[in-house]
């Protein structure tokens, strides 16, 4: 699935290439044979020139680079170059319907922000340009446009508003496709990633397991003084941070799926919320709570302590100076809507954008596993986490988690 997504997406960008280029050479094509002369037209052969030679340039850099930006001027150049055929050549009918379909390039093109550019020109200049022609002597130059003026503009604001239901049908589809695709890709990266985990976890328990129960009996031992119990309590307590670890990666390999059950929603975060009250007083911050609605869900406890715990903690340890994490809970349709929200540093659209990846962490001591796990488990119920955030005010998650229905 993964091949052939990446053998569609080669395709596409060699065609997309390939059109651009197309439309390039056909317009050089044009402007060779143009009945219109330097010496008669320089200004409007000018024109000409320099729009066609920013159409190359702009395809040259996009083909080196792949920058959208480049692709967008090269869309914008081709609609200024339709309306400026529409004028310089009064006679040929054909250029209004032209640039009247302008708008199908982007929507080829697949580039969102240049439909906008070039819909609004539409919009704004195609009536106007109508209205200009049928006020003015230049109805005489543009018999064609003038004779029916109001039908004409009702035909081309027609065609831009089934051209926007065109764009936005084929802007969800391909939306979806990419998205649906990256889940694929994560989905198949997370197994593999478990895979490996779950081995690797198996193979350090064993001894972990063998040291911990040693230094549980070291601990034990009334000859020790206060340093030496000092020293096993700190391996005791590493220990139990490595065994954090290892449970999480075998999280990754093997989600726990028994022992769903029917969850008071803000009993459990209540619950939750006083686990972690000493944690986040000495830090200075405070939890706010706001349940809305009486929420009960199915799954299990232990993995919604988990998704719960990851985020709020990941939400303290994020703040570095006093503030407060806030809990809302309500209703929205069939789903249980969850919102926790920080006061923290908050991150960057990159650091948005792989935000859920394994091994990816912003804490020194992080394993990049944690939030791996709760997507992992959110996914597996039905459910979604969206993530929003702004650099030095905070980062929020919202986790949607199908509701509870009693069967009658």
């Amino acid at each position: 699935m993964l091949k052939n997504y990446q053998y569609y997406q080669n395709k596409h960008r060699f065609i997309l290439k390939a059109f651009m280029a197309m439309i390039s050479f056909l317009l050089l094509v044009g402007i060779s044979v143009s009945p219109i002369s330097w010496k008669d037209n320089p200004y409007e052969m000018t024109l000409q020139v320099i729009l066609i030679s920013g159409m190359i340039i702009s395809l040259l850099f996009f083909l080196k680079t792949e920058v959208n930006f480049y692709k967008t001027l090269f869309i914008f150049l081709i609609t200024v170059y339709l309306y400026s055929k529409f004028w310089i050549f009064p006679d040929t009918a054909i250029m209004l319907s032209l640039f009247a379909i302008a708008p199908l390039i982007p929507i080829f093109l697949f580039d969102k922000i240049g439909f906008y550019i070039v819909a609004t020109l539409n919009i704004i200049l195609g009536p106007a340009s109508i209205l200009i022609i049928s006020k003015t002597d230049l109805q005489y130059t543009y018999e064609y446009v003038a004779l029916d003026s109001f039908g004409n503009t009702l035909n081309f604001i027609a065609i831009q508003i089934i051209l926007v239901f065109v764009f936005i049908g084929t802007n969800n589809r391909v939306e979806s496709t990419n998205a649906f695709h990256k889940e694929i890709q994560q989905a198949k990266q997370l197994n593999s990633v478990g895979q490996l985990a779950a081995t690797i976890a198996h193979e350090i328990r064993n001894p972990i397991t063998v040291v911990k129960g040693f230094a549980q009996l070291l601990d034990q031992e009334k000859e020790l003084n206060e340093t030496e119990k000092f020293y096993v309590q700190t391996m005791l307590t590493e220990l139990e941070y490595t065994q954090v670890i290892i449970n999480d990666y075998l999280s990754l390999a093997k989600p726990q799926t028994d022992n769903a059950q029917v969850i008071p929603l803000n009993f459990e975060i209540q619950k939750i919320s006083d686990l972690l009250t000493s944690f986040a007083n000495n830090r200075n911050i405070g939890f706010l709570l706001d349940f809305r609605d009486d929420l009960h869900i199915n799954m299990n406890p232990i993995e919604l302590k988990q998704i719960l715990v990851n985020i709020m903690k990941n939400g303290i340890e994020s703040m570095n100076n006093p503030g407060f994490i806030k809990v809302e809970t309500e209703q929205e349709r069939t789903m249980a809507k969850i919102r926790i929200t920080d006061t923290g540093i908050g991150l960057s659209k990159k650091q948005l954008e792989i935000l859920g990846t394994p091994f990816y962490s912003l804490k020194d001591r992080g394993t990049g596993i944690g939030l791996t796990v709760c997507y992992s488990i959110v996914q597996k119920y039905k459910g979604k986490i969206v993530v929003q955030s702004e650099l030095n005010k905070g980062t929020s998650f919202t986790i949607y988690l199908p509701l509870h229905r009693e069967i009658d």
